[in-house]
């Protein structure tokens, strides 16, 4: 049990940014907690627990991609019980992340009230709280796990496979559970059952996948299929897009399709999160130049470029794999607002919207030559919490076209912002510091 502890001890404080999320995580609940069983009608304040909760989980995201390595690597495999203590490392993990989440959500709606100490000694009134809290302590329990999921297909991969798992596992996560609240039909048996569920049978497939592994190298399998050479097409006179990866746009197309197509299952019943959904796809599709700099050492001796050069090229391809992603979302936002009677004032709003995520996320994505660092997180973070008040402002049925705009040009000038430090940056590009092997030591810096 030491080495489960330690691994779930590093999970949370393994780097410096880390430390820094779960301690600031851990102080904004405490604070909370205290507020709401202090003070009456300390309901409102419920939202600083909520940012709590979410600096927490920010500060255990480590653990997808130390899971990811070590499972990956070969002392998992010989040493006693390896796979199995990684595994009960990740299940303890998220089982501290939702632990919070159960305890302050009901604290704050039984806060503030003086008679529910007399209501408490009803057995009626004291299962239904017991019940309130077991399903939301599961609620987070799932999401948790689905989040961390996701996390590792995308980090353990780093290809256009795992980013369509990770899609695919966000849509769900997204809209199954607001179909769910929407019928009511959320039970504490029913999240038993999934979570029983669903952690047996990953937790079967993780620690009988070496086995997997090796009857799948017997075999011999081909790793790619006929489909996917015909989608990777010819690169002839494109071989610059080729090294940085932005040759063929139709992949990550593909990569969103079925996602798509599982949102627009929802999308009568909740346009404001269709929304929110295909501007996070934006988003990602602008976040994709986030690999210009490590895949540009490759090209710096290979033409006769300078630095402005180079970054002019690569942001020439880059814009030429994303206006083909955001025009298609440009056109699936049209066409499902047609198919499902959006305003007009919405879908006029909603499109310069989610080109500004692509656009603000492109340059984002340049800005990175040196590693995730502290300036950078903080431009993310800011740049996500703008596009998201920004999506919740155009969902709204009476909102100001005027305002709307505004901020958006607002946007606009942000972009030009980010471009100018990203060409600033990579003018003095150091590309010792752009190899993959840096990324980890640079997050520690």
């Amino acid at each position: 049990m030491k080495a489960v502890a330690r691994l779930v001890w590093t999970y949370f404080t393994g780097t410096l940014v880390s430390r820094v999320f779960t301690s600031g995580g851990l102080i904004l609940m405490t604070v909370d907690f205290c507020i709401l069983i202090t003070q009456p009608r300390s309901g409102e304040k419920l939202w600083l627990a909520m940012l709590g909760i979410i600096i927490f989980f920010v500060g255990s995201s480590l653990m997808p991609l130390m899971f990811g390595r070590l499972a990956r690597g070969h002392s998992a495999g010989v040493l006693p019980g390896g796979r199995f203590k990684l595994l009960l490392s990740a299940y303890i993990t998220i089982l501290l992340v939702a632990i919070p989440v159960g305890v302050l959500a009901p604290a704050g709606t039984l806060s503030g009230d003086s008679s529910i100490p007399e209501l408490m000694k009803d057995p009626r009134i004291r299962d239904y709280v017991l019940q309130l809290v077991g399903i939301v302590f599961t609620s987070a329990v799932l999401f948790a796990g689905w989040m961390y999921l996701a996390m590792w297909f995308v980090t353990s991969q780093r290809n256009m496979a795992g980013l369509f798992k990770g899609l695919l596992v966000i849509t769900l996560v997204i809209f199954a559970p607001a179909r769910e609240i929407r019928d009511l039909t959320v039970s504490l048996t029913w999240n038993l059952q999934q979570i029983a569920v669903i952690w047996s049978v990953f937790g079967a497939g993780f620690l009988l996948w070496p086995r997997f592994k090796a009857a799948r190298a017997r075999r011999n399998r081909e790793r790619f299929t006929g489909v996917a050479r015909a989608l990777a097409g010819k690169t002839a006179g494109r071989e610059f897009d080729v090294m940085l990866g932005t040759s063929n746009p139709l992949l990550l197309l593909v990569a969103l399709a079925f996602p798509l197509l599982v949102a627009t299952r929802f999308v009568g019943e909740f346009p404001a999160v269709w929304l929110y959904f295909l501007t996070f796809c934006c988003v990602l599709t602008g976040a994709y130049s986030s690999l210009a700099a490590e895949r540009s050492r490759a090209l710096w001796l290979r033409g006769d470029w300078s630095r402005s050069a180079l970054f002019a090229s690569v942001e020439r391809s880059v814009w030429r794999h994303n206006s083909v992603v955001l025009g298609v979302l440009l056109l699936a936002m049209v066409g499902i607002g047609e198919y499902a009677h959006f305003s007009a004032r919405m879908l006029l709003a909603s499109l310069p919207l989610l080109a500004l995520g692509t656009l603000l996320s492109t340059y984002l994505g340049l800005m990175i030559t040196r590693g995730l660092r502290w300036l950078e997180i903080g431009y993310a973070i800011a740049v996500m919490l703008m596009l998201l008040f920004m999506v919740r402002l155009v969902a709204r049925e009476n909102a100001d076209l005027g305002n709307v705009f505004a901020l958006e040009l607002g946007l606009v000038a942000l972009a030009f912002l980010l471009r100018f430090i990203a060409r600033r940056r990579w003018t003095q590009i150091d590309w010792m510091m752009c190899r993959s092997g840096r990324l980890v030591a640079a997050r520690d810096a």
